[in-house]
């Protein structure tokens, strides 16, 4: 992907001409730097900003490095159908469309954790009820699996997080084979201006314990999806949280098992039902660390 267009580029990109790019950009609307010729460039990630802030229409996606997004041609289904149409691409292994919906979704407007919270979550849902009555289920889930990582992936691709953002790694705990669980966390805290480092799936306690010490995490979080054993869990949390603990650390239990345990008595354990609720954590923690002069250029809204 390119880093950085002319206004002719972006001009291209949305249907608009030059001269009204320099104009923006002469009004502060859309941030451009100049080369030592005089010419301006636009970052990438600010050419995103700017279309997901303006509401723009990619025309000629492709030159923003976004090709996918010209499969669904930049229309968007109706709020109340997002998941359903999402569910059909994955099931039909429309790769290409599936991975543009989610980004167009991005485009829009939508936040990355609203895109989890919603659209994906619920789509895997209905694949995860497939093999139930369908004797291809369980290959439809595994290929609409991958899929959906690629999705999350090119998100994470355009998030800019600043060099100073506070670091969070984490990952499903051990036993748990789910990977789109915690990709989607990964890439919702990056969209909010963390390092986050994905472990992945199966991950054992002091894997998550030596990863936040090598890297200073403030935050940890732990995607527990799959895993059906209760005693276990609680075992694993419990010494998880106790390590963490001697690290200033919180823990953030997260996924669709993360009641199995049931209560939690340790005071660095945040357990949460959603996406947002993870945001809403992750902003009192920048905002408690002091370590919030440096917005990533992602166009959340804040």
């Amino acid at each position: 992907m390119k880093q950085v267009l002319s206004p002719k580029e972006l001009a291209q990109a949305i249907g608009v001409s030059e001269s009204s790019l320099k104009r923006w950009a002469d009004d502060g609307l859309l941030r451009a730097t100049r080369t030592a010729g005089g010419h301006r460039r636009i970052p990438i990630a600010e050419a995103i900003r700017f279309v997901r802030q303006s509401q723009a229409t990619l025309v000629r996606p492709e030159i923003l490095g976004l090709p996918d997004v010209e499969a669904v041609s930049g229309h968007l289904p109706a709020r109340d159908d997002e998941a359903d149409t999402l569910f059909g691409f994955l099931r039909e292994g429309a790769a290409r469309e599936a991975r543009g919906l989610v980004m167009s979704m991005y485009l829009s407007g939508r936040s990355v954790a609203d895109i989890c919270d919603g659209p994906i979550r619920e789509a895997l849902q209905q694949l995860g009820e497939l093999w139930r009555h369908d004797p291809q289920g369980i290959f439809i889930e595994h290929r609409a699996t991958d899929i959906c990582m690629q999705a999350v992936n090119q998100l994470r691709t355009i998030l800019i997080v600043p060099d100073n953002g506070p670091v969070a790694v984490g990952g499903a705990p051990a036993g748990d084979p789910y990977i789109v669980p915690s990709l989607m966390t990964a890439a919702v805290l990056a969209a909010e201006g963390f390092q986050a480092i994905n472990l992945g799936a199966d991950t054992p306690a002091q894997t998550l314990r030596h990863a936040a010490e090598h890297h200073e995490a403030r935050l940890v979080w732990l995607s527990a999806t799959g895993v059906t054993d209760a005693e276990t869990l609680r075992a694993f949390i419990e010494a998880l949280a106790d390590e963490l603990a001697h690290l200033n650390a919180s823990l953030v239990l997260g996924g669709r098992a993360r009641n199995l345990a049931g209560p939690i008595d340790r005071t660095n354990v945040h357990i949460g039902a959603s996406m947002a609720e993870l945001v809403a954590f992750a902003k009192g923690l920048r905002l408690a660390s002091g370590r919030t002069s440096t917005a990533p250029s992602n166009g959340q809204h804040r």
